[in-house]
């Protein structure tokens, strides 16, 4: 599945998607094969590029993606840059 992922992230030239099989199912675990995420050979996968969300204070900065289950954050902790809660 990652390498999969980095594949399709490189031929579309989008580094924030996420593979959907015909079934609905995200392909969340890069560390699983094809055969043990469900999928079938010959199977048609489904790209869906999302877009990144950046919110920012004076001295931090956040990054958002839609559909994605965490935030990265970086800079000053008081001032939003410690995502560690």
């Amino acid at each position: 599945v990652g390498d999969l992922k980095i594949l399709a992230q490189s031929t579309f030239r989008k580094g924030f998607l996420r593979l959907i099989t015909v079934g609905g199912h995200v392909l969340s675990n890069p560390e699983d094969s094809l055969q043990a995420a469900g999928v079938q050979d010959g199977e048609h996968l489904t790209a869906v590029v999302q877009q990144p969300q950046v919110a920012t204070s004076r001295t931090a900065f956040a990054l958002w993606c839609c559909g994605c289950n965490g935030v990265v954050t970086w800079g000053h902790p008081r001032h939003g840059g410690n995502s560690s809660a």
